[in-house]
């Protein structure tokens, strides 16, 4: 039912707020932190305004924004080319300084959270919180982290393509050391994979991450060895988006349970698998402990730490159920089940093999039959068939929607045995760490309630809101259902009803033309009779945001034509603006963080536009690395700031319609050094020789300076230095700090800046290996 209503709630219909750019989440770096403390964090959102509200669905937990944004951030190189290179655009983000407070009391996972501003809402974007000490990761170093001590979380960001982050910790005692990979679950595109050597460079660790669950992993380790861990991405990429959790903690892992749940109040004996929890060898072994179930109603699963001669082993989960609870007999593919309900954890002897279970169903009595994987930790993709006594199929389901469980609703239409077949699609099955859970029960009388996760109502106008209905069992009356908590403006009808054996309706909700533009996470329930008493039942909150209407159209002169530019120079792309709504106030262009074909660097900043101009021509930096085989696609945002009905000034935003194409040609300057390589000693200066190459139309000093990074800014110092027209030939003179430490190779880039009359700045970049070495 869960996993159905999590297909269903994205089907609310949300209508788009006139075509306006509604914010996107993009990420949290630091992504989470330590329960009972408190985190500085930047939010890389998408199409934020300084007007975005944060609304997270914790209420212990406060996110706040403590000032404006940076800029687009344009991902740096190095760049994809080839094929690689005419891919879609990943999203461009601005990051927001914020600070993340969390209670002492909220227990480890991922916690939900929205925005929402003037122009929509988001979807729903994660972070996670740990009961571990935590460190971030140091982004300037050239040599492998060090991590102190464990157990640790590190809060990392693989921030470019080919980038291997590494860190080196030491074991504190012989023994497993667990690491756990968390980037996927956070809504992170990283696709991990890690590798951790010893002292001898020897590989212990080798894992991947190929379909996208993240990443565990279990080694033994000897007490004060040095290990290097090394993670990146499967295919090398990164951005700002791809952020991560790695947990490195000393201590077994368990893989499995059986049975893999537990009778609510009762205290039974479960086997553990799992790795290295019976010797601390680096191998599955089974660990056998009484585990108190919890009694309260209402809870489905808890958590539960196992005890191990090695040590606590990482937290797992155990599900709670109200059915006898039983395990299959080992090496068993034919069990006879004489007794239901039941529920029996089992796996399967050998890859893609199958289980057969025999069951008593008597002729009119109906069934619900689900064979879980995933609920329970498991890698399985499990399938489920019913025959009839005559062995002729009944049903048979693979994957509910939302998971990879299997389940049927049956109601048998003769007396005898019939066979149930489980069998397994993952191609994973064949050793004990991978089970499933069979639940054989009656269909219970329930029912849940599902909407959308954002909505946008436009002021003075109406809006859908779509909600869904799931029925278990007998339950088939009326469903009423209440909207709470609505944002100033919007109100619901006095009474909605779902009418009885109904699964769905959908509320026309109107919002007042003089309301605010404001935004409120809304609460909704429903009632319904299952059996003899009234149920309530709460959905997830659903963010809905008042909009207003565009104050601009902007459109490319000339349409989506392409045009072609000179790579490292400044095109002026002409833009017609339409204004709308009366309006004439300035106009703030900016890029989209939705681009098309975008993948080498084009870029441009912030640009005003003054009040009543309806033309003006749009600064655009095509860098000199770009294909010139190559189109790229360049789209922006207008932006205005206009008041409510309420007098609150708010940021709408435009996106603009077609795309601007650019085709990039040949450079206008280029800067070279004749040496790839030089050395220097700290206190040092180096005379970097320099050779300078420009078009005619070039006709005025180039301007070569050095750029460091911030990891140089302490390092190396120089002076910009003027190479007037005639000149083809100069030097640039570099110093290194006198207390500078020795670091080995470093790259440093100089950069040429020239203007072009009529257009804007041409550049080009050229990099050093400088080798700083000590002194004698």
């Amino acid at each position: 039912m869960i996993a159905a209503l999590a297909l269903l709630g994205l089907m609310g219909i949300v209508d788009p707020a006139f075509g306006q750019v509604a914010p996107e989440i993009g990420y949290v770096y630091p992504s989470g932190g330590r329960a009972g403390t408190t985190v500085d964090v930047k939010i890389g959102g998408y199409d934020w305004t300084t007007d975005t509200q944060l609304f997270v669905h914790d209420p212990r937990i406060k996110l706040e924004i403590l000032g404006p944004p940076g800029e687009v951030l344009v991902p740096p190189p190095p760049y994809w080319f080839g094929a690689k290179g005419r891919g879609p655009a990943w999203p461009l983000p601005r990051e927001f300084p914020a600070r993340l407070t969390i209670p002492a009391d909220v227990p480890p996972g991922l916690v939900r959270f929205q925005v929402a501003n003037a122009n929509g809402a988001s979807s729903v974007g994660l972070f996670h919180v740990s009961d571990l000490p935590e460190i971030a990761e140091d982004p300037y170093r050239k040599t492998p982290q060090r991590l102190a001590d464990l157990p640790v979380i590190v809060s990392g960001q693989i921030g470019l393509i080919e980038e291997v982050d590494q860190y080196d910790f030491f074991a504190p005692q012989s023994g497993p050391i667990t690491i756990e990979l968390i980037a996927r679950r956070m809504g992170s595109p990283l696709h991990g994979l890690i590798q951790v050597r010893d002292e001898e460079r020897r590989a212990i660790v080798d894992v991947a991450d190929t379909e996208g669950n993240d990443l565990t992993a279990t080694f033994t380790a000897r007490a004060g060895a040095k290990y290097t861990l090394s993670l990146h991405d499967l295919d090398f990429a990164g951005d700002k988006s791809y952020v991560y959790r790695l947990a490195i903690v000393p201590g077994p892992r368990v893989v499995a349970a059986y049975p893999a749940a537990g009778r609510r109040g009762s205290t039974q004996p479960i086997d553990f698998i799992g790795v290295g929890i019976a010797s601390g060898a680096e191998r599955l072994e089974t660990l056998t402990r009484n585990v108190t179930i919890p009694t309260a109603a209402g809870i489905g699963k808890f958590t539960y730490v196992l005890d191990t001669p090695a040590g606590p082993a990482r937290p797992i989960e155990l599900l709670i159920s109200d059915v006898p609870e039983t395990t299959e007999a080992p090496g068993a593919s034919r069990t006879i089940i004489s007794q239901l309900p039941c529920a029996v954890t089992g796996s399967m002897e050998s890859r893609f093999g199958a289980d057969h279970f025999i069951l008593p169903l008597i002729k009119g009595a109906p069934w619900r039959i689900e064979a879980q994987a995933h609920e329970i930790g498991s890698p399985l993709d499990p399938e489920l068939v019913l025959l009839g006594p005559d062995g002729k199929e009944i049903a048979a389901n693979d994957d509910q929607p939302g998971t990879t469980s299997a389940q049927l609703f049956v109601t048998a239409t003769t007396d005898g045995p019939h066979t149930l077949i489980i069998t397994d699609r993952s191609g994973k099955s064949g050793a004990r760490d991978a089970n499933y859970r069979l639940v054989i029960e009656r269909p219970q009388d329930n029912f849940m309630i599902s909407g959308p996760s954002q909505l946008a109502a436009p002021l003075g106008g109406k809006f859908k809101l779509a909600l869904k209905a799931v029925r278990g069992g007998e339950c088939k009356g009326p469903i009423q259902v209440s909207l709470t908590g609505l944002p100033p403006g919007v109100s619901a009808p006095a009474e909605t009803m779902i009418p009885e054996g109904k699964a769905e309706i959908v509320v026309e909700l109107p919002c007042a033309a003089d309301a605010p533009a404001a935004a409120s996470l809304v609460t909704l329930s429903a009632t319904a009779r299952i059996g003899d008493q009234m149920a309530t039942r709460t959905a997830a909150p659903i963010l809905l945001a008042t909009t207003m209407k565009p104050r601009i159209k902007i459109t490319p002169e000339g349409l989506d034509d392409v045009r072609k530019v000179h790579r490292g120079s400044t095109y002026l792309a002409p833009l017609l603006i339409e204004r709308l709504e009366g309006y004439e106030g300035p106009i703030t262009l900016e890029m989209t963080a939705r681009q098309q074909r975008h993948r080498q660097g084009l870029s441009s900043r912030e640009f005003v536009v003054s009040p009543a101009r309806t033309r003006v021509e749009y600064p655009i930096f095509v860098p000199e690395w770009m294909e010139t085989t190559k189109t790229s696609r360049m789209i922006l945002n207008g932006v205005v700031r206009v008041s409510d009905p309420m007098g609150n000034v708010r940021s709408l935003v435009q996106r603009m319609e077609m795309r601007i194409g650019i085709l990039p040609e040949g450079a206008l300057l280029k800067i070279a050094s004749p040496v790839g390589e030089i050395s220097v000693k700290p206190g040092e200066e180096i005379r970097l020789p320099l050779i300078v190459s420009r078009a005619p139309e070039l006709n005025e000093a180039v301007i070569v300076e050095l750029l460091a990074d911030a990891s140089q800014t302490m390092l190396f110092s120089a002076e910009p230095v003027r190479f007037s027209v005639s000149d083809r030939e100069g030097t640039l003179a570099v110093r290194l700090a006198n207390d500078a430490p020795c670091h080995g190779d470093l790259s440093l880039t100089v950069r040429a800046t020239a203007l072009q009359k009529g257009s804007g700045p041409v550049v080009s970049e050229t990099t050093v290996v400088v080798t700083v070495k000590s002194k004698p």
